[in-house]
């Protein structure tokens, strides 16, 4: 699969670069065996949720599909004050740009969720480490920072090949989820996403899309939901401690991030999963024989679909909370409790 490179840097600048990383890729994973010192040094690690002893969850929001989407929750987090990681599709961020600078300038981590949004295993190495590379030249070139150090596979597919060639690219931590609010799915009520959204416990990482239409209406209640049982919401730097300098921070306004945008209905009425002015991915190529790793054993695994049309398994969307999670010492009564970028708030009206 080739793509086109976005980037200003001088042509010779990344022909040397990309050769030096090809090359380290093809010896890792000629030298890195399985469960060698060599293969360990040259592997990102793969993780799905922090410690389980702290009462922090993170909430990630994936691709930036529809702009007007992604502004009124990127105001909902404001207002409530609380950090979000955003890992965009970089193909889709040309669609606002303005909005992912404000993103930075509101103190949340961007990491890399690849440029068009391939299934990684049916890459050969050179085209996942290009996807990595590319994806990071979009996000440096738009929000003039580097990205969080920390990468998204699509659909939560890897394989050992995109562990080398993610720590090759720079990004030493692969992030994938042990929760999700099912927001790109064609089945379920509003009620059953936001059900499935907090089935969260400790170390718990969250994945929301920043696209779909469900998705504005059901992040007060999560947040409402996780604040009431004494979780803390923090970053994925934070949550997995990870050293990041997020940059000058200055926090914008809830209305200047929405701007002129209409107000959302009272209530939900289905629909598209992305607005009309959503971008909506090319179609993943074939999976053929390679399976996703390490998928979240409480979701299905995706088919290589655009993303909005994930093919769900036979079991049916939660009516209720299955069980409950894992809830920490709730904070004495009517405490405010400290947020990281923020303190509680009451519920906002939605805009």
């Amino acid at each position: 699969m080739r793509h086109t490179r976005i980037t200003q840097e001088d042509s010779g600048q990344v022909i040397d670069r990309r050769a030096a990383a090809i090359f380290v890729l093809v010896a890792a994973s000629i030298l890195g065996l399985p469960g060698s010192s060599a293969g360990a040094a040259r592997r990102a690690v793969a993780v799905s949720h922090g410690p389980r002893t702290r009462p922090d969850v993170a909430l990630t929001f994936d691709d930036g599909a529809n702009p007007e989407n992604c502004r009124r929750i990127l105001a909902e987090l404001v207002a409530a004050g609380v950090p979000a990681t955003f890992f965009p599709i970089a193909a889709a961020m040309p669609l606002d740009p303005a909005f992912w600078r404000l993103v930075v300038a509101a103190g949340d981590p961007i990491g890399d969720h690849t440029l068009t949004h391939p299934q990684m295993p049916t890459l050969t190495p050179a085209e996942q480490l290009g996807q990595l590379e590319d994806s990071r030249a979009v996000i440096e070139s738009i929000t003039g920072r580097p990205p969080l150090d920390v990468f998204r596979p699509p659909y939560g597919a890897f394989d050992g090949g995109t562990l080398v060639a993610a720590a090759a690219a720079g990004f030493p931590t692969l992030l994938t989820w042990d929760t999700t609010d099912r927001d790109t799915s064609l089945h379920g009520t509003l009620e059953q996403r936001v059900a499935a959204a907090e089935l969260g416990t400790n170390g718990s990482v969250i994945l929301l899309h920043c696209g779909p239409n469900a998705t504005p209406y059901l992040v007060p209640d999560v947040i409402d939901f996780y604040r009431s049982r004494g979780f803390r919401l923090v970053s994925v730097p934070t949550l997995l401690g990870i050293t990041w300098d997020p940059g000058t921070v200055s926090v914008p306004s809830a209305a200047t991030i929405l701007g002129s945008l209409a107000p959302l209905p009272p209530t939900w009425q289905g629909g598209d999963i992305v607005g009309a002015a959503g971008y909506t991915p090319p179609p993943s190529p074939s999976a053929g024989a390679a399976s996703p790793s390490a998928l979240p054993s409480s979701l299905p695994a995706a088919s290589p679909s655009p993303e909005g049309t994930v093919a769900e398994s036979a079991s049916p969307m939660p009516t209720a909370m299955a069980s409950s999670p894992a809830t920490p010492a709730p904070s004495a009564a009517g405490q405010t409790r400290s947020v990281d970028g923020g303190m509680a708030t009451r519920r906002r009206p939605r805009s």
